[in-house]
């Protein structure tokens, strides 16, 4: 007699919900990759808008976007990766081994990298992250089209045609698809889950580190001068502009024409702070080697409109 095995009707649309879910989020991951390679890629056309900005409040903000948008992508496809290191998950639908794990793990050493080094001023670690990302980002495409989306090519074969004789197709789908080959899906677990217990590993000692969690008080500005009295000393900076007062400043400021009216501005030190990649890490100087001082003119259409202003004042 053959044993009857009743299935609870709800196991069933349980199961197919999970599917679905998990098949979902994969497909995003692949989006939000995407993101991150865009932005990362994109980090001059940034630089370059970034120069336009004449507020320092505009230009902070659009910095702030791009930091932004990159480093959630790259955090989140590392949150939602690890879906694909639950040993069950290798069963319930095609999962691209080891294509699809091993970019999770090289988003994770992104991830890294950029908790251990200022990926944004040095250009060596910058491109380290650029190589990390587009490699990540290839890998879960190439196993995202030819293994997860190969169902979908061989159902349209002929019967004629075995699956074996499909091409690159069935190429795929038999030699990397996790359910065809439990095999190589137990290898590229233990390698997964490997590397990203190495990085959580990295990510714990630098926590601990002397000083890589201490607190404390922020620096003075080396490049603002503070007066001997401390009743004299004003607690806001301002940065007197070269046209007077009464003049209403331009509407945009030239780079190329109006070189001391972009260096007395407050945007031209955030550009040269995030240029600083573009010279190896090195920091610009001014004339002479040396840093100017917030607050005072440097030239004399600065001068100018400084006396501009105290006339006006005492009238």
């Amino acid at each position: 007699m053959i044993p009857i095995v009743l299935q609870a009707p709800g196991s069933v649309y349980v199961t197919a919900l999970a599917t679905y879910s998990e098949t979902t989020i994969a497909n995003t991951i692949l989006l939000i990759m995407l993101l991150a390679l865009s932005v990362q890629v994109a980090r001059k056309y940034f630089l370059r808008i970034l120069r336009k900005f004449t507020l320092r409040l505009a230009a902070d903000i659009w910095w702030l976007l791009f930091v932004l948008i990159r480093d959630a992508s790259i955090f989140l496809v590392v949150l939602m990766g690890f879906m694909l290191f639950w040993p069950g998950t290798y069963q319930d639908f095609a999962i691209a081994v080891p294509f699809q794990p091993i970019a999770i793990d090289f988003f994770a050493m992104a991830l890294v990298l950029m908790l251990l080094k200022d990926t944004d001023e040095d250009r060596f670690y910058n491109n380290l992250l650029t190589v990390f990302v587009i490699i990540g980002t290839s890998l879960y495409a190439i196993g995202t089209i030819f293994v997860t989306e190969s169902a979908v090519q061989l159902a349209v074969l002929p019967p004629t045609v075995s699956v074996a004789a499909s091409n690159i197709w069935g190429f795929f789908n038999l030699n990397f698809n996790s359910m065809n080959n439990p095999a190589l899906s137990i290898y590229t677990f233990y390698v997964g889950i490997g590397v990203l217990a190495l990085c959580g590993l990295i990510v714990t000692v630098y926590s601990f580190m002397d000083g890589a969690g201490k607190f404390s008080e922020p620096k003075p500005n080396p490049t603002i001068k503070e007066t001997a009295n401390p009743q004299q000393s004003q607690p806001l900076q301002t940065v007197q502009l070269p046209f007077p007062q009464s003049t209403p400043p331009p509407a945009s400021l030239s780079r190329k024409g109006n070189e001391n009216a972009a260096h007395n501005s407050l945007i031209h030190d955030l550009v040269q702070r995030i240029e600083r990649i573009e010279n190896g890490g090195k920091k610009p100087k001014g004339k002479g080697g040396k840093q100017r001082v917030i607050g005072k003119p440097q030239n004399k259409a600065g001068k100018a409109g400084a006396q501009g202003q105290d006339e006006t004042e005492k009238s």
